[in-house]
């Protein structure tokens, strides 16, 4: 196995004879632990080796099988091919495809734009002849061949929010712990809750550099909210990074090779610019080895819309009305009008919408609406869909037929599926900016 561009302690490792354990990233566990861990590597007991906080790839041996797993938001993705010889595998898509220059999959690379959820496609990756290992999965490989092993249960157990929120609150703090080795600079954006939270989160234990972008054309309220927060935290030192013509969205994007290269799209290449900004503002008042940033944290910890058609599946219905008079009241629309979205998704699964969606596809393109007006649905079909010719309609169309004939298991509630893809999407989002950091700044992005 080997690493590029890993610092020597990201990357650690406990063998004892035939059993091997490798975490490459920031993990939480002291080398005591990884040794210690080597008998839940004997007992095949993948899942253990995923609850240390921090965001890390775990390799495991135990005699001829070998375990590679990723994390569940998508930061370290597992790839692999299998070949005559063996079974390689790697973080890197892009690096797979290119031992004999393996083209991009057009229905997978569709799928990316369309639908916006990774596990749609399952094992599909952007790559024809490269396999992606899904979410809440690892990979497998033993003398038989490779093969892809859920970790991760479909549907979790649910907590009330008094049981939840210690919860939260103790594995953020140690994630954020996690990443602060006492001897890396740390900056921080300070803009809404999330970041907000991380920031003050690093302050206890020394400095942090916060940078604030602000811009009046966005018209929201976080430079105000930074400014009281740099205040009331006396380690927290506050930067502005000013709007310009320049720090806008899409600009840029008419000189590609500006981008460093991922294995897919990313948001963050719409937002570069800003991004750069913001980075330029970090380096230039220190040489900051590690940047946290909320990236969407919000997405992550609200609660999505969707679980308003799981009250109505459930047959929960005063509760339903409840919260749609909630919605209604924040969205300025009457109570019916949010049930009325809702309810669609209530009467139908997901194998059965992806059908539904393929059909969809097959059609003419839709007559433009606000995606926060369409009915709430499994897999949202946006509105790059509308873009695609007929020939790449119809080839997305059929992939998600397949897709629906071949799902496994099929999630009860569409807020569980929805959570988790959203974390997923976010996550790769993630890794875009990672790379975008690393290659001009040489800064380490942390987005726990």
């Amino acid at each position: 196995m080997w690493t590029v561009g890993w610092p020597t302690g990201h990357v650690r490792s406990a063998g004892s004879g035939p059993l091997a354990l490798a975490v490459i990233g920031d993990c939480g566990a002291d080398d005591q632990q990884l040794r210690q861990a080597l008998t839940t590597v004997r007992a095949s007991a993948w899942n253990a080796l995923t609850c240390w906080p921090g965001s890390y790839l775990t390799i495991a041996r135990s005699g001829e099988s070998l375990a590679v797993i990723g994390d569940l938001a998508g930061q370290h993705p597992v790839y692999w091919r299998a070949e005559a010889t063996g079974t390689w595998w790697s973080t890197s898509a892009a690096a797979l495809a290119a031992l004999d220059g393996a083209p991009f999959d057009p229905a997978a690379l569709a799928a990316h734009l369309a639908l916006a959820q990774p596990d749609v496609l399952g094992q599909r990756s952007l790559f024809r002849a490269v396999s992606r290992v899904p979410t809440g999965h690892l990979l497998l490989i033993t003398p038989h061949g490779a093969n892809t092993v859920r970790y991760e249960p479909v549907n979790y157990r649910p907590l009330n929010l008094p049981d939840a929120a210690p919860r939260v609150r103790a594995a953020l703090s140690e994630a954020v712990d996690t990443r602060l080795d006492g001897t890396r600079a740390v900056s921080a954006d300070l803009a809404g809750l999330d970041s907000t939270t991380l920031a003050c989160l690093a302050a206890r234990r020394g400095p942090v550099t916060a940078v604030t972008f602000a811009d009046a054309r966005l018209r929201d309220d976080d430079l105000a909210y930074a400014v009281r927060t740099a205040a009331a935290v006396p380690e927290l030192t506050h930067h502005t990074v000013s709007g310009c013509d320049k720090t806008v969205y899409y600009s840029g994007l008419d000189d590609l090779s500006t981008l460093p290269l991922t294995d897919a799209p990313n948001g963050y290449a719409v937002t570069a610019c800003i991004k750069q900004a913001v980075l330029e503002t970090v380096t230039q008042h220190q040489p900051a080895a590690v940047h946290f940033t909320g990236a969407a944290g919000d997405a992550v910890l609200s609660a999505p819309s969707s679980y308003l058609s799981d009250l109505l599946r459930d047959r929960r219905h005063r509760r339903a009305l409840a919260h749609a008079h909630a919605h209604a009241r924040l969205r300025h629309v009457s109570p019916l009008a949010v049930l009325r979205r809702a309810r669609p998704a209530s009467r139908t699964g997901l194998a059965d919408a992806w059908r539904h969606t393929a059909t969809e596809l097959r059609q003419a393109p839709r007559a433009w609406v606000p995606q926060a007006e369409r009915p709430i649905a499994w897999t949202p079909l946006l509105a790059t869909a509308d873009w695609m010719s007929p020939e790449v309609r119809h080839r997305l169309a059929e992939a998600l037929d397949t897709a629906s004939s071949k799902l496994p298991e099929e999630p009860r509630h569409l807020a569980a599926w929805t959570d988790r893809q959203d974390l997923a999407r976010v996550g790769a989002d993630t890794s875009g900016l990672r790379e975008l950091a690393r290659a001009d700044h040489g800064v380490e992005i942390a987005a726990p």
